[in-house]
């Protein structure tokens, strides 16, 4: 029999065979805990034998990698099993106070829950923003904005805030990380007028700022 005949019959045996696929299983969440006005990875661990197809006249082998992979509400990770179950992603400081599920369903249905998984403590905020000024722009044309987190925690905000641009489409919606209380972010704002706009940032306490105008051309 050949290598490929003995993965195919392996695999068919695993994940074909009719018997019912285990379900998959969160190992370790970390960190498991953080402050509500904290951001950065996190990495979800996870086990799970995905389903398999195997066409025996074709000698070929289709695995069903699709993952759907949730911290309480919010969607994490890759959409496809990678990294042999080691996800890491960007989580911002968008969670309030409370504890939250980690939930993962696989391509063929099968789910499970680590139940309070992941909990978010206090935050530590700051008490407004500052956006440096900006200069004129162009609609959909990225440009650099600097934030300036003001007062209110100890060693510097290092969460994240939203951006609002009133009348018009701003991308991401969401800033990256703060750095000992400052951000430069790289944002791309559509219109469908020439005129005058501001941005708004604001965080999840509802601590906000908001630019001066400035000029945004079509």
């Amino acid at each position: 029999m050949s290598r490929l005949s003995c993965l195919l019959a392996v695999l068919c045996l695993a994940g074909c065979s009719g018997a019912a696929l285990p379900a998959p299983s969160v190992v370790s969440v970390s960190p498991a805990d953080r402050p509500a006005s904290s951001s950065g990875p996190v990495t979800v661990t996870l086990d799970a034998v995905l389903p398999t197809l195997a066409d025996h006249g074709l000698e070929t082998v289709t695995i069903d990698d699709r993952l759907t992979l949730k911290i309480g509400p919010r969607p994490f990770g890759p959409s496809r099993w990678a990294d042999a179950g080691v996800i890491t992603d960007f989580l911002p400081s968008v969670l309030p106070e409370g504890s939250y599920d980690v939930t993962v369903e696989l391509g063929d249905g099968r789910l499970t829950t680590a139940s309070s998984a992941f909990r978010v403590t206090t935050g530590d905020w700051p008490v407004g923003y500052i956006v440096d000024t900006i200069g004129d722009q162009r609609s959909n044309v990225p440009f650099g904005v600097t934030i300036r987190a003001q007062g209110g925690t100890d060693g510097g905000y290092i969460g994240t805030v939203n951006f609002a641009v009133p009348g018009a489409t701003v991308s991401p919606v969401i800033s990256g990380p703060f750095s000992a209380g400052v951000r430069v972010e790289l944002i791309t704002v559509t219109v469908n007028h020439s005129g005058n706009y501001h941005l708004d940032v604001s965080d999840l306490a509802g601590r906000t700022g908001r630019s001066l105008n400035f000029q945004i051309a079509q």
